[in-house]
């Protein structure tokens, strides 16, 4: 069955309101359902399901969907998955060709063989008086051991091997990562450490951490990349911190295992830790659907002000919003937690700063180039509010003219080939409220599409999401459904979507009238730009056909 089919399949046997019902509890308001959003903490319902549209929106957050992206964003799936998911759930058969059985074969197999592993590890830790003695003196508390399912491995050199290979081939366990063959045959990866298992959202143990008990090197090892487990996009504490991230709605991102830990043991239970590696997009890609909001925290050190610094230009190119925490000289999150407890960590969060912040304030260069740098990372991000809110706090710190800025800005982002920036601050409301009103028309009615791109020029719409989603709209022409474009969509782009559909924003019934204002009102405000341009660069002749193209289009209106 092809995808699209596939997908109208799926949507026409699950109904959105009972799925979403298991997960939310909604109650019938007018045509439609609300509750409590489960992506936000909020006290007043503003979450709301369509059973006719089978979309959701929330009016807090901002998120919305269909039931596709509801689950995707819930359980933190991919688009594959959660339709894998649903199909099943709607009893649809999907056929796997041979390559994919045997890699799903081989995943599932490296799972089982990683559960086993970290029992045994636990066992063995449970049998280690030195580990425990360990532990109980870098403040690990009993409950943090269980948690956190944490293990030894002894110091010999095939405990682990001799304990499970009777139910796998030596290459299912080299393929795990738990084992490695040289001249004398199979080894364990890891031996005399503290072992910290590595799970996913999903729970499952997809990799270890291991540690030394005293000064050897290297400190730390993880297990080798496999088909189930890629450093550069795993986050340690995850599975424990998904639901207190998406409550508080922001992530707090630490360095190693241990601090990662004892921050969940005062009480920071929204802490995560990249595995030794630097923050990486795909990190990012695993918290989208949780939060966009992070707080960095680093030793003040040189090293951790250098690894501070990197992290912001992954954060602007994901379109996160960050503060940073510079911890007291000498101390990690694991040491500041254990000699001064939380309400002094909680204050220093709440202080956290701002990116802009952070760059003037622990640069060492020049003024003028700190300025050049921030442009350059604001330049990079794409969320247009969050560009200009940050470019509104530079000018404030910089005292330089915010016009200024915003030249500079858009010359960094001319030369990268990227549309410049337009101020998003509100001019009256909505700055490009006929905007919002045209594409909302279009989605009502589907068959006013071919008119409204007879007198529309898309290029000239000032909202790069409504210009985005038009241009969707156009190419399907009049085949196009809601359903495509929620399925086609950014996150932006289908929240927009969503909130269109619930609350159109004009009076149905004069939907042609509506649909001609708003053309109106646009190429109005064009020719306004066109015009000042004209006159700002002296071109006479130009200036002239403007005005006699307004006189003739305020004619027509009061005709």
């Amino acid at each position: 069955m092809k995808a699209d089919n596939l997908l109208e399949e799926i949507k026409s046997r699950i109904d959105i309101v009972e799925f979403v019902s298991d997960y939310v509890t909604l109650r019938k308001s007018g045509q439609n359902y609300k509750g409590l959003c489960p992506f936000h903490s909020e006290k007043t319902p503003s979450f709301m399901v369509s059973p006719s549209k089978q979309i959701f929106h929330c009016f807090g957050c901002g998120v919305g969907g269909d039931v596709v992206s509801f689950l995707m964003k819930h359980e933190n799936l991919s688009f594959i998955e959660a339709t894998r998911y649903l199909a099943k759930k709607a009893g649809i058969m999907i056929t796997d060709s041979k390559r994919d059985k045997d890699k799903s074969a081989k995943r599932e197999k490296i799972l089982r063989i990683n559960e086993e592993a970290m029992k045994f590890f636990i066992k063995n830790f449970q049998g280690s008086k030195a580990a425990r003695d360990y532990l109980k003196n870098r403040g690990i508390n009993e409950e943090s051991v269980s948690l956190f399912c944490i293990g030894y491995a002894s110091e010999h050199r095939d405990d682990l091997y001799k304990y499970i290979k009777k139910g796998y081939t030596d290459r299912q366990l080299t393929d795990a990562g738990i084992v490695v063959a040289d001249e004398k045959g199979c080894r364990d990866w890891f031996r005399s450490r503290i072992i910290f298992p590595i799970l996913n959202l999903k729970n499952d143990v997809i990799a270890f951490g291991g540690r030394v008990m005293g000064d050897s090197l290297p400190k730390y090892i993880n297990s080798p990349e496999t088909e189930v487990f890629k450093k550069s996009d795993s986050l340690f504490a995850i599975n424990l911190s998904k639901d207190e991230i998406r409550k508080k709605d922001y992530a707090i991102i630490v360095e190693g295992y241990l601090d990662a830990i004892i921050c969940h043991q005062y009480g920071f239970k929204n802490t995560v830790a990249p595995l030794g590696t630097a923050l990486t997009s795909r990190h990012l890609q695993k918290l989208k659907p949780l939060t966009r909001k992070v707080v960095l925290v680093f030793d003040s050190d040189a090293a951790g002000i250098a690894a501070a610094r990197r992290s912001l230009a992954i954060l602007c190119e994901n379109d996160f919003m960050a503060k940073v925490l510079l911890l007291p000289e000498n101390e990690d999150p694991d040491s500041f937690l254990r000699k001064n407890g939380s309400q002094p960590f909680r204050k220093m969060l709440s202080d956290a700063i701002s990116m802009i912040a952070f760059l003037m304030n622990t640069s060492k260069q020049d003024r003028l180039d700190t300025v050049r740098e921030s442009l350059e990372m604001i330049a990079s991000v794409k969320d247009l509010i969050l560009a200009d809110e940050m470019l509104s706090e530079l000018a404030d710190r910089s005292r330089i003219h915010e016009s200024v800025l915003r030249n500079e800005l858009d010359k960094i982002k001319k030369k990268r080939g990227l549309h410049p920036v337009k101020n998003t601050k509100p001019v009256i409301g909505i700055r490009n409220r006929e905007e919002f009103i045209l594409l909302s028309a279009v989605l009502a009615f589907p068959e006013k599409a071919d008119y409204v791109f007879s007198k529309l020029d898309i290029d000239a719409l000032e909202d790069m999401a409504i210009q985005a989603v038009f241009g969707k709209i156009k190419t399907l022409a009049h085949n196009f459904t809601v359903d495509y474009l929620l399925e086609n969509a950014d996150d932006r782009e289908r929240s927009m979507i969503t909130e269109l559909s619930f609350k159109p924003g004009f009076d149905l019934e004069h939907v042609d009238r509506n649909i001609d204002d708003c053309l109106q009102t646009i190429h109005q405000r064009r020719l306004e730009e066109r015009r000042i341009s004209a006159e700002d660069s002296g071109d006479i002749i130009l200036l002239d056909s403007l005005l006699k193209e307004k006189r003739k289009l305020i004619k027509r209106t009061h005709q």
